[in-house]
């Protein structure tokens, strides 16, 4: 059964505090619940060069470059984890359609075990409909889409020199015909929100009119690698958020589109002025899975030979979970929270 991981987000995001929130988090763990979210690169490498993003910089580009996982690493990722898994990502920090047959069969995998929302993060340059067609059919939830820019120069020069904005309309076309033989299926964009860009979201509808999506997320831009994009000042952005972010989200709501956007304080906290609650950091260190081809050789689970439940009783996941629950913000730290500095968003 699918679930609307959405109307979840919204309601955790309003469930107290961050000690209720870990409390929830325990009591999910000690009854065997789903909980976690598992974000998947099947290959660290990307058709794009987005100059917000490590991939534009070639010294970023060959360190990260180090082959696949392989079907049987993939199988003994579902066998481990996806039984507990709430959320499968695929895509992360690369592009997903750089390895198709490995994205298909993470969600045949994911539908096998019961994962109740399975969602790919894309470009989408390099999908055709046929493509789309079969990811929808194998399972797919949601599809996605990494924009940076309504106009086509706009979106040329943030999307780097392989930038296809044909390609990026023949994308939105291929939605809207699969979306009307599955109705189901989610359509997320993605908008990185910077000084050169953030203006033209007042013309997002004329690009989106007759495009059926479901969701619009619109982030401030941060320094990810050494990204060739260098304009990391959020003043403008925040300067747009009553005259344009605003006005789009209430435009938005209208047509049932679902809009996650920062409010000032979060972009505060985002640019590093305002100081969050370590205890927010545990909970994506307990409830999330990053697995990359480079990382899953010296992983904490041991996908060949354990499962979650197994890895839980080795590392003492629960006692750790309990006792996040009265620590202090000081222990918090101590329990090696690395701060991830990211960013809360209002649902509308």
């Amino acid at each position: 059964m699918t679930v609307d991981i959405y109307t979840l987000l919204r309601r955790f995001s309003r469930f107290g505090g961050s000690r209720t929130k870990m409390a929830a988090l325990w009591a999910m763990h000690v009854l065997r619940r789903r909980y976690v979210g598992v974000f998947i690169d099947t290959v660290l490498v990307c058709n794009y060069r987005c100059r917000m993003c490590y991939f534009s910089s070639e010294d970023e580009r060959r360190k990260r470059r180090t082959g696949r996982l392989t079907e049987e690493q993939i199988s003994c990722i579902a066998r481990s984890v996806f039984h507990r898994t709430l959320k499968l990502q695929i895509g992360c920090g690369a592009e997903p359609t750089m390895d198709l047959a490995g994205a298909l069969q993470l969600v045949e995998a994911g539908k096998q075990y019961g994962v109740p929302y399975i969602s790919m993060t894309t470009n989408g340059v390099r999908l055709t409909e046929d493509d789309l067609l079969r990811l929808t059919e194998a399972g797919l939830d949601e599809l996605t889409i990494s924009l940076h820019g309504i106009r086509r120069e706009t979106y040329n020069m943030l999307m780097g020199q392989t930038a296809d904005y044909d390609g990026f309309l023949r994308l939105l076309q291929s939605i809207r015909h699969v979306k009307a033989r599955f109705p189901k299926l989610n359509i997320r964009v993605n908008y990185t929100m910077n000084a050169d860009n953030v203006d033209e979201l007042a013309e997002f509808d004329s690009l989106f009119a007759d495009i059926p999506i479901n969701q619009l997320q619109l982030r401030p831009v941060r320094e990810v690698g050494k990204s060739d994009y260098r304009n990391f000042d959020l003043s403008h952005v925040s300067e747009c958020l009553d005259s344009v972010v605003r006005p789009l989200a209430e435009r938005c709501r209208q047509r049932g589109i679902t809009v996650l956007f920062p409010e000032q304080i979060n972009i505060d906290r985002f640019a590093g002025t305002e100081q969050t609650d370590p205890r927010q950091d545990l909970v994506s260190l307990f409830a999330y899975i990053n697995i990359t081809p480079q990382s899953y050789p010296r992983h904490d689970i041991r996908f060949e030979t354990e499962t979650y439940e197994d890895y839980c009783r080795r590392t003492g996941i629960g006692r750790q979970l309990f006792r996040s629950i009265f620590a202090t913000k000081a222990a918090c730290k101590r329990m090696g929270t690395v701060l991830s500095n990211s960013l809360n968003y209002d649902i509308q």
